[in-house]
């Protein structure tokens, strides 16, 4: 009991700490609000404002905080300080071999009517065409011996009814502003979706390393001739083999090709010299048999290392890839980032801001883990014990509610002896 306050105490110092460096931009009252509802998100484990205002606990009608909220929330650019400051912070926390995961997420609200902003999304459950809002979300990865530390990035809802720019040129924005901030470090790892000759032509203007999965009709120049990746991928020997767990073989091997950075197709065009890797995994089934396929990943690769390292870095960089995908589905498992309600777009923007730096302090208890352990071992600890290697952030999210509905927000410390006047000299006047 006794360690279980001493941690209580020390994990909202650590609550405050966290907050204090990115709110030194924003006045009393928005550093009070952005505290408050970083708070209610965790505690309540929602991101409704009716029902962060309730966890507040505060001796006030849950309306009139609930009106306070949704007046921060309504504040314009107040998303943009936070996520600035955000991406700021931890982009400098990047290492050489970090990774920059850049995937896009839906927010599908198949029943909403009055919210401003609602566009057509494609669901990537069953990837049907819904209403709802698009978000830009790059998640940082650190390696720190054999573990890796999360840490989301930057996170921004999209709308194409409401804005004027798409979700690509904010990615061009938002890719200038991590390879300032981090002094181009790191290693941008994207997926098919993202394979345009535009952000290729940006990475290489800023010297940035990149890894990009390539869709099966990409044309490349192969010994000086242009051809489909399919029949580069043909003549190329796989002279790699790796083999990972379940059974799973890949055979790989890297050449250098170029692609054409112009927008339309030239006589003369302008190459970019680039590196393929051609991989075939191979998987072994439940019922004994194999199955394999073929994927190609583009990559420029700012680091001295031979051609069988080159390969490996490349494809465990992008079989982390995944990593992002984990984040999605716990946001909208455990904090219902798809339940959001709010009439307005600036404050679906704020709010989902917030959400996110929630989520980032939720990661920054990823050292404190076998600490959390020995305190409450309930809820980091089940049958499957290899999970507080992997993605244990399911259960840091059970341990901060817990801790966080077992404390107020603004606490006040009397001095627990009393008065102490009668001990002093005390002189009268007359």
């Amino acid at each position: 009991m006794k360690e279980e306050k001493l941690m209580l105490q020390k994990m909202q110092d650590k609550f405050s700490h966290f907050l204090k460096g990115l709110s030194d931009n924003l006045t009393k009252p928005e550093q009070r609000f952005l505290k408050e509802t970083c708070f209610g998100i965790l505690s309540s484990q929602s991101c409704i404002v009716r029902r962060a205002a309730q966890s507040l606990g505060e001796k006030i009608k849950c309306k009139k905080t609930q009106e306070r909220l949704i007046y921060h929330l309504d504040k314009e650019n107040f998303s943009n300080r936070i996520s600035e400051n955000v991406l700021s912070r931890h982009s400098r926390r990047l290492k050489e071999d970090s990774l920059i995961l850049v995937d896009p997420s839906d927010i599908v609200k198949k029943y909403a009517k009055k919210m401003e902003g609602l566009s057509r999304v494609r669901d990537g459950n069953d990837g049907k065409w819904k209403q709802g809002y698009e978000a830009l979300d790059i998640v940082g990865v650190n390696r720190d011996g054999n573990e890796l530390r999360l840490q989301a990035l930057y996170s921004e809802l999209c709308s194409n009814t409401v804005e004027i720019d798409t979700l690509k040129n904010k990615l061009f924005d938002r890719i200038v502003d991590i390879i300032v901030h981090s002094n181009n470090k790191g290693t941008f790892v994207l997926d098919r979706q993202f394979d345009d000759r535009k952000l290729i032509r940006q990475f290489h203007e800023h010297d940035a390393s990149y890894i990009i999965r390539l869709k099966k009709n990409r044309n490349l120049y192969f010994h000086g001739e242009r051809q489909n990746v399919q029949d580069v991928a043909k003549s190329t020997k796989l002279r790699y083999h790796f083999k990972y767990e379940k059974g799973i073989t890949i055979s790989a091997n890297i050449i250098p090709v170029s692609i054409r950075s112009n927008p339309h197709q030239k006589k003369h065009p302008d190459l970019l010299k680039v590196n393929l890797v051609v991989a075939k995994i191979r998987s072994k089934t439940k019922d004994g048999s194999y199955r394999s396929g073929i994927f190609y990943l583009l990559c420029n690769i700012n680091r001295v290392l031979s051609k069988k390292e080159m390969t490996r870095f490349v494809l465990e960089s992008y079989r982390l890839r995944w990593k992002i995908e984990e984040v999605h589905r716990q946001i909208k498992t455990d904090f219902g980032w798809e339940d959001i309600q709010l009439q307005t777009f600036r404050r679906l923007r704020t709010m989902n801001t917030l959400l996110w730096l929630s989520i980032n302090f939720l990661y920054s208890l990823d050292k404190w883990k076998y600490r959390l352990v020995k305190i409450f071992p309930n809820f980091m600890i089940d049958s499957k014990l290899s999970e507080l290697n992997g993605f244990v952030y399911y259960k840091l999210t059970s341990v901060i509610r817990y801790c966080f509905n077992k404390i107020r927000l603004y606490r006040k410390i009397t001095y627990q002896y009393g008065k102490s006047e009668h001990l002093q000299l005390m002189v009268s006047w007359i």
